[in-house]
């Protein structure tokens, strides 16, 4: 198989598991794992098999050891927040999603977050997110702009 070939491949797996094609996303990039491996094919391969499969351990697994390859590339972090979401673990996720952010912007982890509908945290952590003090700091900084 020719190198666009298999770039055509690995994009259009690529594009299957952003919509949601699982098994097209696993025909399309298992193809393309024959010929070449790289972190990012086997990011997306995890993802599938969380997916689809529900294999959440080994997707992990597989993701971490991607993220040691290539630390500073949040495409991997976006992977790994996604399964965790998959798996319910919601408050690590967003601290693996703010690590990608960390590492290099990503529109489509900001994207998770906008799913998720994080809150900013309060002005003040000792006091409750609903104090009277929080909320009108709060809607201060917002429209100052300084949150």
């Amino acid at each position: 198989m020719s190198p666009d070939q298999l770039d055509d491949l690995l994009l259009k797996g690529i594009e299957a598991a952003e919509k949601g094609y699982i098994h097209s996303a696993q025909v399309f990039l298992g193809q393309v794992s024959e010929h070449r491996n790289t972190p990012e094919l086997q990011s997306y391969l995890a993802y599938c098999l969380a997916k689809g499969q529900g294999r959440i351990h080994s997707a992990t697994k597989i993701c971490r050891e991607s993220i040691k390859h290539e630390p500073n590339n949040s495409l991997h972090y976006l992977i790994l927040g996604r399964i965790l979401l998959l798996s319910g673990d919601k408050s690590k996720a967003i601290k693996t999603f703010r690590q990608g952010l960390i590492a290099s912007p990503n529109p489509l982890i900001i994207d998770e977050f906008k799913k998720l509908g994080l809150r900013k945290p309060p002005v003040f952590k000792s006091l409750k997110r609903n104090h009277p003090i929080n909320r009108a700091l709060g809607k201060i900084f917002g429209t100052l702009g300084l949150r």
